[in-house]
């Protein structure tokens, strides 16, 4: 056995962690043609009372801002500001009973115009802000917000993605990839399959590096994320952030056990377990897992799927240590990482699709958003991590074990993709945020106007202008109808729409003040579900003559 090592080739350096950090970063970097243009916020904004832009006669008693999914409520506020960019209140937000809007009341205001700003923490840890105007009665034309630091805008779910999103990314890719050796090496000292191996020095010296590599990449991981989810905030907030919101437990969890690690890890066998499972249990709290329902599943299935990802992660890069020093243990190492490698895969695939099946309304959804999309390419790099798996249990089964050496430094890459991969996913929305409905249809004669708001299941606001020629004077008829494309069965639902005077009096580009504008609103029920939908606008004119126009949209 020991000559077969011997003629092996191609180990003589060593993939340090450096590299491999190197790696993530650029691997991030070239991803970024099918990363998205914009930090995806994971909590989106569906309604907000007054709505952005929104002329009031008199003052609103609070401001509500309501998002579609659950919040952490443990950091959040509204500020609402002047026009000299001072606060007009010191009253506290306040979370709704559904744990999914925030409300925050206002003393009587003068006529002006004011900004609202605010932040909010999603439950999977992902910051979520924005800032918008509204106005209160009748200002003067010169009554407009002044340029001050405390209107600074500072929407995360908005933006190109800059360099500082890039270090984000490779941030979580680097201490993903940490997380996962170390605690997989720790786990993989302490099985049979590897007995003996503890008590060596040059592992004992690896094991050190680990950690101090993973303590490294926490910081720089928190370093770079603790700006956003403060939102501009101080003190008080810090100490929020880290006592009251899951993201900042879990961070100061990962902390001291991180420390509390160089103390315990490679003592006793049952201590470098614990330590292993409640490293990656203090990972699985925060999350997308966090965010869905039920926890208690959702929470498990990520602990799990992290749990054998960093069996084959720790395992594969105890095999290359091994490898390269020559270890005599080699051979019967080898096997034992491959029947736990297979294992690994086969608890990776079913924890995977399950955590999806619970992520996901449909399967179609993969196709809709940056996430799905990069899962799939995920899947299909566990597939190459499957098919190299099994060409090296043919070797094994052979006794070629130097013939193999090609093969694992494969699977050390694809396992390096994967990360790069997951640094990128798991900073995305599973499911689209759904953005108010806009929808603007220019025709020879008739124009319409169609907004949808908030674009959810449930109670909508459905606005519509109409533009005809003014010789033609007001609609005779004026419908929307909303079809299901997703089932035939289900009738076409009609909108009941009502005129109104809108304050607004847009005109036309290009068609001058020959046109006159028409203005309806409608309020109700009439997006019962989520799915494809179709808008139908019919407009008949005072001649008769109908015209038709439709727009498909999704409803997440």
């Amino acid at each position: 056995m020991n000559k077969g090592i011997r003629r092996v080739k191609g180990w003589r350096r060593p993939l340090s962690l450096a590299m491999l950090g190197l790696l993530i970063m650029l691997l991030a970097v070239s991803l970024g043609s099918v990363a998205p243009q914009s930090a995806s916020a994971h909590a989106s904004l569906v309604q907000s009372e007054p709505v952005s832009g929104s002329k009031l006669p008199q003052s609103p008693p609070e401001i509500k801002i309501t998002f579609n999914e659950e919040l952490d409520s443990g950091l959040y506020y509204i500020k609402v500001y002047d026009n000299s960019g001072k606060e007009v209140t010191s009253n506290k937000a306040h979370m709704n009973v559904q744990g999914n809007g925030i409300a925050l009341g206002l003393p009587k205001l003068n006529d002006g115009v004011y900004l609202i700003s605010y932040h909010v923490i999603s439950a999977d840890g992902h910051p979520v802000g924005g800032s918008y105007p509204f106005t209160v009665g009748n200002p003067p034309e010169s009554d407009e917000l002044t340029s001050s630091p405390a209107l600074h805008n500072h929407d995360h779910g908005s933006g190109p993605l800059t360099t500082k999103g890039l270090l984000q990314y490779a941030s979580r890719g680097l201490w993903f990839l940490t997380l996962l050796v170390l605690t997989g090496w720790v786990l993989w000292l302490r099985m049979p399959g590897a007995q003996g191996l503890q008590s060596k020095g040059e592992l004992s010296a690896w094991t050190q590096n680990l950690q101090r590599g993973h303590l490294v990449a926490l910081l720089l991981l928190i370093f770079t994320h603790i700006e956003d989810l403060l939102g501009g905030g101080g003190v008080e907030e810090l100490w929020q952030l880290i006592s009251a919101t899951s993201i900042g437990i879990s961070w100061v969890l990962l902390l001291a056990l991180s420390l509390v690690g160089f103390l315990l890890v490679g003592r006793r066998l049952w201590l470098d377990v614990v330590w292993a499972i409640a490293l990656l249990a203090a990972k699985s709290f925060s999350g997308h897992a966090a965010s869905f329902s039920p926890k208690w599943l959702t929470i498990g299935l990520d602990f799990v799927h992290l749990a054998a990802s960093a069996c084959w992660a720790g395992g594969l890069v105890l095999l290359f240590v091994l490898w390269r020093k020559k270890d005599d243990k080699l051979g019967d190492y080898m096997r034992s990482f491959s029947r736990m490698a297979f294992i690994s895969i086969v608890v990776l695939t079913v924890s995977g699709v399950l955590s999806v099946l619970l992520f996901l309304p449909n399967l179609h959804y993969l196709l809709y958003t940056t996430w799905g999309k990069l899962l799939l390419m995920k899947v299909g790099v566990v597939v190459l991590v499957a098919v190299v798996g099994f060409v090296i249990r043919l070797f094994l089964r052979k006794g070629s074990i130097q013939q193999t050496h090609i093969w694992v430094k494969l699977d050390l890459s694809l396992m390096v993709v994967i990360v790069a991969l997951v640094g990128l996913i798991t900073y995305m929305a599973p499911i689209p945020s759904n953005q108010p409905f806009t929808w603007h249809q220019m025709g020879e004669k008739v124009h319409v106007s169609v907004d949808i708001s908030p674009k959810v299941p449930g109670t909508n606001t459905f606005d519509v202008s109409v533009w005809l020629p003014k010789n033609l004077g007001k609609p005779k008829q004026v419908l929307m109808i909303l079809h299901n494309q997703d089932d035939e069965t289900i009738s076409p639902i009609s909108v009941p729409l009502e005129p109104y005077v809108d304050s607004v009096q847009l005109q036309v580009e290009g068609y001058g003040t020959d046109l006159a504008k028409y203005d309806y609103k409608g309020q109700g029920a009439y997006l019962p579900f989520r799915g494809n939908w179709q808008v139908e606008m019919r407009v008949m004119d005072s001649d008769d003559n109908e015209t038709v126009y439709t727009r498909e949209f999704i409803v997440y």
